[in-house]
C-alpha cells in the first residue's frame, strides 16, 4: 500500500489541514492517510495544547467522512519526547512492506537536516511538501538536491496549501472572534461546547 503520514499538533485541526489531506490523497494516489497528532513535540512547548482526548475527538469529527483517512494515537502511547523517527519505526512494524509518504510543511522540509536521525528517516519515507509561496519552490528544490543527493525521492506538490495558522485560530477564540470560516462546523461546535482555548 501507499500510506501517507500526516503529523502535527492539530491544535485545533482546521480547513487547511483538511485541504492538504484531500490534495495529497489524490495527488499521491494514497491507499491510506494516517493522521498522527503529536503528544509532546520535541521542538515546541506543550503550553496551550488542548488535551489529547480533545484533539483526537476533533480529528475524528473533521475526517469522519474520509474513507481512506485513519486517525492514529500512536504518539500518545509514548510518554517521553516524541520524534518522527520513533513513530515511523513503530509504524513499520504494522506495515513492513508498504511505502511511506511523510507529509510536512515547507518550513519543516527546509530544516529537515536538523531532525533527529534524519538520514535514517530518509531511507524509510518519501518526503512530501507543498510550497506556501511561489518563490519557495526553487528553494525547496535546491535544498532537496543537496539533502537527498539522488539517494532518495521527494515529492513537491503542485497545489498551493491554504495558509491558516492554528495559533491564529486560538487567538481568535480568545478574542471571541468568529472562527466558522476556518474550521469545520462540527469542530467549531465542539470547541464552543468544550470551552477550548478560552484561556
Amino acid at each position: 500500500m501507499r500510506i501517507g503520514i500526516f503529523g502535527g499538533a492539530f491544535n485545533p485541526v482546521h480547513n487547511g489541514h483538511i485541504n492538504l489531506a484531500k490534495s495529497y490523497l489524490e495527488s499521491l494516489s494514497l491507499d491510506k492517510l494516517l493522521v498522527v497528532p503529536t503528544a509532546n513535540p520535541p521542538h515546541k512547548s506543550a503550553e496551550g495544547l488542548a488535551d489529547e482526548a480533545d484533539r483526537l475527538n476533533m480529528l475524528f469529527i473533521a475526517f469522519k467522512a474520509f474513507e481512506r483517512v485513519e486517525i492514529s494515537d500512536i504518539e500518545f502511547q509514548r510518554k517521553e519526547k516524541s520524534y518522527t523517527y520513533d513513530t515511523i519505526t513503530e509504524l513499520r512494524k504494522s506495515y513492513p512492506e508498504d511505502e511511506f509518504f511523510l507529509i510536512i510543511g515547507n518550513d519543516q522540509f527546509l530544516s529537515f537536516d536538523k531532525w533527529y536521525k534524519y538520514n535514517e528517516l530518509l531511507s524509510e519515507v518519501v518526503l512530501c511538501t507543498a510550497a506556501r509561496e511561489e518563490n519557495k519552490k526553487e528553494e525547496i528544490i535546491s535544498f532537496a538536491e543537496k539533502l537527498l543527493n539522488g539517494k532518495s525521492d521527494y515529492y513537491l506538490a503542485a497545489f498551493e496549501p491554504i495558509v491558516i495558522s492554528s495559533s491564529e485560530i486560538r487567538e481568535k477564540i480568545k478574542n471571541q472572534d468568529d472562527i466558522s470560516g476556518f474550521v469545520p462546523a462540527d469542530v467549531c461546535k465542539y470547541i464552543k461546547d468544550k470551552g477550548l482555548y478560552i484561556v
